[in-house]
């Protein structure tokens, strides 16, 4: 986060901290971790500020230790000497500062995330400057090095004192480039050189953890819900690897997200990129009043929640905490609740920017109720019933569907199965989905009416319960797909996806990505275009399937189009797609929620001579009359030209097999609808491709 734009360890305190490096490794692996950011308490201390639980002075560490944290945040600056608001040199968040922290976190019997900025100052997705001491580096090798260098020798330094920390963070809120120097772009993010810059520090982490008492976790800080899916993407696909936790910072205010919203995520996270999350920074206003100059930043209250109290402060961080660890995030941080009013100067002002955001009152008391009651709370984590969805599709394609199409089963009912309606799903193919217990086997069969005796005939060789019934295993989500009364399998369906590039720079090529490219690692895929404007890939995916993609003007991942949050339906940045049957064109406008109407052809050449290439002729959309123009070669013999269109629209048409009008075809009379019986009609009342084959009616 960023805002606008002394203790000695007791001999108890010191036995506390040597039982932590004696447990702490056990602990890591299954910790729910309910943690506080406590970078602003010594500044704060020494001006002033006292911390009172009914009445009573204590030591904050102790406070927070007794409610329930278990894990204390610290920043690290560099090199943090610049002038406050009052022009005083700051000596905060310096090594020095940082090291007094951990103590003092660690002598309360609390571990430690240790945030390396990478900066003399705040770094956030509007601030990177990398350390001014750091300026001598001109290459990416030599920044690597200062990286690594300044990471291990920091660790190796805090454990020859008994104060390594158990999770590292790799640098705060690094939307965009992280270290940059005078003249370096900001953004958009060198995925690149982000993954080198991080992969450094991660080694530099393990390494000192091979030498020291433990080895911390690492974690990977971006703020905002809506771009940590895309960024991780990014660097993953970048080289980004043996990083341990996903973070991010969610603040309701700037982000928008819901609760249910970042809840989601996190599960989304962990199954995609197979890493533990956690919030590392969150926070909630208790009153919009104020005691200082210093403005506050925030004084609303979450979208749902009643104006700013300390009892909506404490539900609303107990709500999200318990969605969190529902959802099998590994904690969430609460971002400075002891930055109290004191007579401290910020870069920024005189006091507090946060006093209406802490857990203590503008008297410095605890506050009962309060946000402080989150960190009291055991958040079990509560796992659904495993399921595994079985689906059943059927074409029915020359079959009687008047009186509908069921499907009846084992996974229908126990004892009495029952007859369940299918969804028709496009080009005659039906489907219903269940869920069943993973593992779970059965037999299953469909039927044409709303009657027992309306059922197929399943052949023998795929009729494996009792001779007559066709059967499943849900080993995990599985789909059966089969012709109706047959042991044939229907094929998976073929898509389009389409975009209009309509003014936009495509000198360096359009590509699209998603998750059907690969996985885990997305592909950059290029994309084709006949006409100059809209441009499309084919892709063959399961029916039933869903996913992300978006478009790119480059071969490279800063190319990518920015995706109305409308229309980002996966983690609002990219687009959604859901694979049926019956949609085999996915249209869009680049960096638009808006789709274009695309008329497609395509044509079969297997049995013309030659079928090496192929030409379309006629009244065609956005061709001159008389041109005869090349079709791009799309698989095997078939090739297709795709121009954009004004619905309704209809014409003549004809392919050939070479640029000279002596090629063209000769239709037979049934496809014969233009001109004397030579030339075929084309009629588009919607977004479709027309299928084709040479002299032939398809």
């Amino acid at each position: 986060m960023r805002l606008p734009t002394q203790l000695n360890p007791t001999s108890v305190g010191w036995l506390c901290m040597l039982l932590t490096l004696l447990f702490s490794q056990a602990a890591l692996s299954n910790t729910f971790y309910k943690g506080v950011d406590l970078s602003y308490v010594n500044q704060v201390e020494d001006n002033g500020a006292v911390f009172k639980v009914n009445g009573v002075t204590q030591d904050p560490y102790a406070i927070m230790y007794d409610y329930g944290a278990n894990l204390v945040r610290i920043r690290l600056w560099n090199n943090p000497n610049w002038l406050d608001f009052a022009g005083n040199v700051n000596t905060y968040s310096s090594y020095a500062d940082a090291k007094r922290s951990i103590a003092r976190a660690k002598a309360n019997g609390m571990q430690v995330l240790l945030d390396f900025h990478y900066s003399d100052n705040w770094a956030d997705p509007s601030h990177q400057r990398r350390p001014f001491a750091w300026d001598s580096a001109t290459t990416l090798d030599q920044l690597k090095a200062l990286l690594y260098n300044y990471t291990f020798q920091t660790l190796r330094d805090l454990d020859a004192e008994g104060l390594m920390p158990e999770l590292v963070q790799i640098g705060n809120e690094t939307n965009n480039n992280m270290a940059i120097g005078p003249g370096e772009p900001l953004s958009p993010v060198n995925y690149a050189r982000q993954a080198a810059l991080m992969n450094e520090g991660i080694r530099a982490v393990k390494d000192a953890g091979a030498l020291g008492s433990l080895t911390p976790k690492t974690i990977i800080h971006i703020a905002n819900p809506a771009h940590v899916y895309g960024f991780f993407a990014g660097v993953r696909n970048a080289g980004l690897t043996g990083y341990d936790i996903i973070g991010m910072s969610y603040y309701y205010h700037w982000h928008g997200y819901s609760i249910n919203q970042t809840a989601a995520l996190i599960a989304q996270l962990k199954q995609d990129f197979q890493k533990d999350v956690m919030i590392v920074e969150v926070s909630h206003p208790w009153t919009t009043e104020g005691i200082d100059p210093a403005g506050n930043i925030i004084n609303d209250s979450a979208p749902g929640y009643p104006a700013p109290s300390p009892q909506v402060q404490k539900d609303y961080l107990i709500d999200l905490t318990t969605a969190v660890a529902q959802n099998g995030g590994l904690g969430v941080i609460y971002w400075e609740p002891l930055w109290i009013s004191s007579n401290a100067y910020t870069q920024w002002g005189h006091g507090s920017h946060w006093e209406n955001q802490t857990f203590f009152d503008f008297n410095g008391e605890l506050m009962i109720p309060g946000g402080v009651e989150f960190l009291a709370q055991d958040y079990p984590t509560v796992a659904p019933e495993p399921t595994a969805k079985l689906t059943l599709k059927v074409d029915m394609t020359g079959v009687d569907v008047s009186q509908g199409v069921y499907v009846t089963g084992s996974f229908s009912g126990a004892g009495n199965w029952a007859l369940v309606p299918m969804t028709l799903e496009g080009n005659n193919i039906y489907t219903h989905t269940a869920e069943v217990a993973p593992g779970a086997e059965g037999a299953y069969y469909f039927l044409n009416a709303n009657s027992w005796s309306a059922r197929e005939t399943v052949p023998a060789e795929c009729a494996p319960w009792w001779g007559v019934d066709r059967g499943f295993i849900a080993n995990g989500d599985v789909t059966y797909a089969v012709k109706w009364g047959s042991c044939a399998a229907i094929a998976n369906p073929e898509v389009m996806f389409v975009v209009d590039m309509t003014g936009v720079n495509t000198a360096n090529g359009v590509y699209i990505t998603g998750s059907f490219t690969g996985t885990p690692n997305w592909k950059v895929v290029p994309m084709s275009t006949t006409d100059g404007r809209i441009y499309y890939h084919y892709a063959t995916l399961p029916a039933g399937s869903t996913g992300a993609y978006y478009f790119l003007n480059g071969n490279n991942w800063a190319a990518r189009e920015q995706v109305p949050t409308e229309c980002a339906l996966m983690w609002n940045t990219d687009r959604a797609y859901s694979i049926s049957h019956g949609t085999p064109l996915i249209r869009a406008r680049w960096n638009s929620c808006s789709q274009p109407e695309v008329g497609v052809f395509e044509v079969d050449m297997t049995n013309a001579t030659p079928n090496t290439a192929a030409y379309i002729s006629g009244a065609l959309p956005n061709v001159a009359a008389g041109s005869n123009v090349p079709m791009k070669l799309k698989k095997e013999k078939t090739f297709v030209y795709a121009t954009g269109i004004t619905l309704p629209t209809s014409g003549s048409y004809y392919y050939l097999t070479g640029s000279s009008a002596n090629t063209r075809e000769k239709l037979p009379a049934a496809c014969t609808l233009l001109y004397g019986g030579k030339d075929r009609k084309y009629s588009f009342t919607n977004s479709r491709i027309q299928k084709d084959a040479w002299r032939a009616c398809y």
